[in-house]
């Protein structure tokens, strides 16, 4: 649909497609920065991106956490450019009379802002000039504390922020690009929400007043051209330390302009899960106390035909999913676009469900997907029992991969011989989809808000893929920032610095790799004990800290600031040294342990049997005219009729009867080596001449198996000779 936008230019939004969406790859949660041109080509000629670059959000109520204070998680699942990896500490601060607020165009790429006053950390760099706003708001008197990536994280009060780019039927464009109007992207509404509130309430009305003023952009909504419907609204999930969990979906409004929003507060006692697609479903507009939302909510969805009043039990209700998710129609590419989507956020929403409340996730269907029209769709939120839910059962959440299920990652060809999980890019024109895990390969960094009360909030932080991670505490009301790796301008993700945090955590996830399985259960090993480690050493610091609380509470403050840097300090630094134990332990497909005579397993990293029987593999079915890589993968169209001698016998008998012949040829070679052994130190009950003519017995045994063995493998030889030149 076109429609005609503010100052007369076509404005686009409706049922679309965008080259860089699904296989493609949605952009996702990367902000999209200048220049603009040039991103736009880089994603155009790269146009064949994974499946979303997106993040995924779990959330627990109070009552279903374990600690009693609600949780709320997000995975920075990385897109097409690189990401400022800085952990930020911006500072409380008092403003003057008068002052104001820039919003900026948060770029993805290092650096993200480039802003002093808004953070020490953010102070311009040799050669970086400061960031220029799209638009100014009256500042407050006093603005708090906050931890900031891309997004806000948690701020002194303990309001915590998840984030996940979500899908909708509308898309906008910020003011510096020629086709933009809007001025408020969801990077800086997270960073006003915390410097303003301390309560989600305070935040999800905040956001939402800001963005109808000034208008709502996507940093994932492409060009007029191809706007990305997949990727062009927001979802958040917000906790505070009174308790309360919202939900909080938002999306351009009419004439790609303003805003659409709505927010709901979910139950104490459920979990959440958002995939990359709106949660919030049957609103009740009368309801003031559990949803709140933005003027006229519905009127878009009414005009376009997209939801109606009559399809409703209630004047009041209304339906935000159903009338505003995307649901790819008609000609899209990839063609399997609608497929992909509904899999891709359903299956991470049916998983952690299960994880986390396995009794209601049991009656959840895993092949139901999630689509704005989706007949009985999956709830927002599971109820979970009574402080069922731990921390460390989220963080394992975060790492998941579908193990142990019909859909587990590490199994199968496509996970190689060594179970790796991860699944990279494909090429343009390769149509299907692999199925989305939570944790991802491209994660630049994850982390779980513990919103407690009294000024003990905790973010639990871990660099790159949650599976190759460690969990790290840093309070939300610090009274500064985090060790100097953390915020450093000595490295980034396109330069290496031993100074820089987030290196050791990613080169330990690029070296599992090689063999996933062996090396990344020594990973998850450690990093359980450094995170037990860490919860115990959490309460130890906080009972310590209440003995004077009360009469200074600012120094109990730096106390605890102080020591969780310390422990953050110590396990980087402890990180390092594990990033060079595992490649020397895990070198060359062997395991190292020692310098000694058996210190080495030469099969410790040995190909698995059920791959090297693999005939894709070609190890069993290789024959000296071939075939030489497996069975071939295609057959020409026309092929010649090349007429071969039937075989003897079939492929699986000859296997069974060879397998069956080396089993009596490593018998006999063991007789021989008893007998080699008895020949070279004789005892007084055998005689020198028995050991010796019972050697030459058992040799002439291994000569026959072996000429047996041989016999039937050139036997085997012919016959798959047979169907190889057949076939080719």
């Amino acid at each position: 649909l076109k429609l005609f936008g503010p100052s007369g230019s076509q404005a686009f939004f409706g049922r679309g497609s965008w080259l860089t969406t699904m296989m493609l790859g949605s952009l996702g949660s990367r902000g999209l920065a200048q220049p603009w041109a040039a991103v736009v080509a880089a994603a155009v000629v790269a146009g064949l991106l994974p499946v979303g670059f997106a993040c995924t959000i779990i959330a627990v109520g109070k009552d279903a956490s374990a600690s009693g204070a609600p949780m709320v998680g997000h995975s920075e699942d990385a897109g097409p450019m690189p990401n400022d990896i800085r952990l930020v500490r911006v500072p409380r601060r008092k403003w003057k009379k008068g002052s104001r607020r820039p919003l900026y165009n948060v770029n993805a790429f290092y650096p993200r802002i480039v802003d002093a006053e808004r953070s020490p950390e953010y102070a311009p760099q040799k050669g970086q000039k400061e960031s220029t706003a799209l638009a100014y708001i009256p500042q407050v008197e006093e603005t708090y504390a906050y931890w900031d990536t891309d997004y806000a994280v948690q701020n002194e009060k303990g309001v915590s922020i998840g984030e996940s780019t979500c899908t909708a039927m509308t898309v906008g464009w910020p003011a510096d690009v020629p086709w933009g109007y809007n001025r408020a992207g969801i990077e800086e509404l997270t960073k006003i929400a915390l410097e303003r509130c301390d309560t989600g309430r305070c935040a999800a009305q905040t956001m939402g007043d800001i963005a109808v003023e000034l208008g709502f952009f996507s940093a994932d909504s492409g060009d007029p051209a191809k706007p990305a419907y997949s990727g062009s609204s927001e979802c958040l999930t917000i906790a505070d330390a009174t308790g309360e969990l919202w939900n909080f979906n938002i999306m351009t409004g009419k004439n790609n302009a303003s805003a659409i929003w709505a927010a709901q507060r979910m139950p104490h006692d459920h979990v959440m899960a958002v995939g990359n697609s709106f949660t919030i479903r049957k609103m009740n507009l009368s309801d003031s106390e559990n949803f709140l939302y933005s003027p006229g909510v519905s009127k878009l969805a009414e005009e376009m035909g997209w939801w109606s009043p009559k399809m409703e039990s209630s004047p009041d209700i209304f339906d935000f999913f159903y009338a505003y998710g995307y649901t790819p129609e008609g000609d899209v590419q990839p063609p399997n676009m609608a497929r992909v989507l509904e899999f891709y956020s359903g299956r991470r929403m049916w998983r952690i469900f299960s994880l986390l409340s396995p009794e209601e996730g049991a009656k959840l269907d895993p092949n139901k997907g999630n689509l704005p029209h989706t007949k009985d769709p999956y709830p927002a939120s599971v109820r979970a029992p009574k402080g069922s839910v731990t921390l460390e059962m989220v963080t394992n959440a975060y790492r998941d991969h579908y193990e142990g299920t019909v859909y587990d990652l590490t199994v199968g060809m496509g996970a190689g011989p060594f179970g790796n999980p991860n699944r990279g890019p494909v090429p343009l024109g390769v149509v299907g989809q692999w199925e989305r895990a939570i944790s991802m390969y491209r994660t630049s960094w994850s982390f779980v808000n513990v919103a407690s009360p009294h000024g003990r909030s905790v973010l639990w932080f871990g660099y790159d893929a949650p599976h190759g991670t460690v969990y790290l505490p840093f309070f939300g009301a610090a009274t500064h920032g985090a060790p100097e790796s953390y915020h450093s301008h000595k490295g980034s993700m396109s330069k290496f610095s031993f100074d820089v945090a987030w290196w050791p955590f990613n080169i330990i996830n690029q070296y599992q790799d090689l063999n996933f399985k062996v090396i990344n259960a020594e990973v998850r090993e450690k990093a359980a004990k450094v995170e037990a480690k860490g919860r115990k050493l959490v309460k130890e610091w906080e009972k310590d800290a209440s003995f004077f609380a009360e009469e200074a509470p600012e120094a109990a403050l730096k106390m605890l600031t102080s020591r969780s840097n310390a422990f953050a300090e110590k396990t980087v630094k402890e990180w390092w040294e594990f990033v060079w134990h595992l490649i020397t332990k895990y070198r060359g497909y062997v395991v190292t342990y020692n310098e000694s005579a058996t210190g080495e397993d030469a099969h410790g990293q040995a190909y698995p049997a059920w791959w090297l029987e693999s005939e894709d593999v070609g190890y069993t079915l290789w024959a000296p005219q071939g075939p030489f890589h497996g069975l071939p993968d295609e057959v020409p169209k026309e092929r010649p009729q090349v007429v071969q001698p039937k075989p003897a016998a079939t492929e699986e008998a000859l296997r069974a009867e060879l397998r069956a012949e080396r089993e009596r040829r490593v018998a006999a070679e063991a007789a021989v080596g008893e007998a080699l052994a008895a020949t070279a130190a004789p005892t007084p009950a055998v005689s020198s001449a028995a050991a010796t003519a019972a050697a030459l017995v058992a040799a002439s045994l291994v000569a026959v198996g072996a000429y047996q063995v041989g016999k039937l493998q050139g036997k085997r030889d012919g016959a798959v000779s047979g169907d190889y030149l057949a076939c080719a």
